[in-house]
């Protein structure tokens, strides 16, 4: 297996990923040399296009770094296009049903697994490595649920029983809304429904990931403590924002 996340997230070994919300290679580029296993490009909350997607994949063939793209929905179109762009691995958003997750691995996935078209595209180098490509891709392209809504946590068992499934991925604020206390990551349900989410991971030999967006010692440590392997580290406009302000203060600047 060439794609170092899919992998480790089937061993269940910890890897480190940069988000991205800023639409430029440079970002990339920075993550990339820095050393992160992977670089997520957020296309649900930032304004981050297609074109500019494929640009910063492009950008990230050039470093050890795996291709992740975060969906703005379960949409075939979008599954499709961010794949062909080279995405080697999806998360896609607001799971909430084993029929949700089928569905998304299905358009994920060449016949007969699935129902992805063929087509010369970025991913196989325009046509120069399709054959390739194409025989390779169903085993390379990691396919990650996010769970972010009340009913998903009820059916995480479900969800893990599809084909095709290789990690989880949490979305605690949405998640949180979904049960009417947004933003009470302490609350009792909440504590709970992480719990399960944690639990179910292990039992299942899952793995499971979370963003850490303001990381630190404590939090990191915390997390590989409480099982989480798939970790997201800051966002690209938090670094900058911190750093900005961490600089001003120290200038004397409050």
């Amino acid at each position: 297996m060439k794609n170092k996340l899919r992998r480790a997230l089937l061993d269940r070994k910890v890897t480190l990923g940069a988000w991205m919300q800023i639409g430029h290679c440079a970002v990339a580029e920075i993550f990339a040399r820095a050393g992160f296993d992977w670089v997520c490009v957020d296309l649900e909350h930032g304004a981050i296009d297609l074109e500019t997607t494929t640009n910063i994949f492009r950008t990230l063939a050039a470093f050890d770094c795996v291709p992740v793209a975060r969906l703005p929905l379960n949409d075939p179109v979008w599954i499709h296009r961010t794949l062909d762009a080279g995405a080697r691995a999806l998360i896609i958003p607001m799971v909430k049903t084993a029929a949700e997750a089928e569905a998304a691995v299905r358009e994920a996935k060449y016949p007969p697994r699935g129902t992805r078209g063929y087509g010369y595209s970025r991913a196989n180098m325009h046509g120069m490595d399709f054959s390739e490509y194409i025989t390779e891709a169903n085993d390379e392209i990691a396919m990650i649920m996010q769970i972010e809504h009340k009913d998903a946590i009820g059916n995480l068992e479900a969800i893990l029983d599809v084909p095709g499934v290789d990690g989880l991925f949490i979305g605690p604020l949405d998640l949180s809304g979904s049960m009417g206390i947004t933003g009470q990551l302490d609350h009792p349900q909440m504590v709970a429904a992480l719990d399960r989410y944690r639990s179910v991971c292990r039992e299942r030999g899952v793995t499971a990931g979370m963003h850490i967006v303001r990381p630190n010692p404590e939090n990191i440590s915390q997390a590989i403590e409480q099982g989480y392997t798939l970790i997201a580290l800051g966002l690209d406009n938090v670094f900058l924002d911190d750093s900005s302000r961490a600089c001003l203060k120290a200038a004397g600047r409050s």
